[in-house]
């Protein structure tokens, strides 16, 4: 596990759904932050340019992002990292390293603009 512990330098908050009550009583969506983990965060790079071909008309970038085990990503969750907001695509066990989770995520698009801040 030493081994890549040294690389988790980016703090990463996961957030989840909720929904509250407003001061109307309506009910109203938002985010709020469940866990916040060390990580490492690189962009995946495409080698193969027909990733994007056919009927894709935009491709977000894509990133991964590594934590240790211990905690549990959903796809339904947004990491917030450096003013981006990402969504997980997909979430795996690293086989070839015990005790470490990957995550593929996509640039949403949309900044910082929409966080909610605890």
């Amino acid at each position: 596990m030493g081994e890549f512990s040294g690389r988790l330098s980016e703090r990463v908050r996961f957030e989840g759904r909720s929904s509250l009550r407003g001061l109307a009583g309506d009910r109203v969506s938002g985010w709020t932050l469940l866990f916040e983990r060390w990580a490492s965060v690189e962009p995946v790079r495409r080698s193969d340019p027909t990733v994007v071909r056919g009927d894709t008309l935009q491709s977000m970038r894509r990133w991964q992002v590594i934590v240790r085990d211990g905690v549990q990503p959903t796809l339904d969750m947004r990491l917030r990292w450096r003013g981006l907001t990402l969504r997980p695509i997909g979430i795996e066990i690293d086989p070839a390293i015990r005790g470490r989770i990957l995550i593929l995520a996509e640039d949403d698009g949309r900044g910082g603009d929409d966080a909610e801040q605890p």
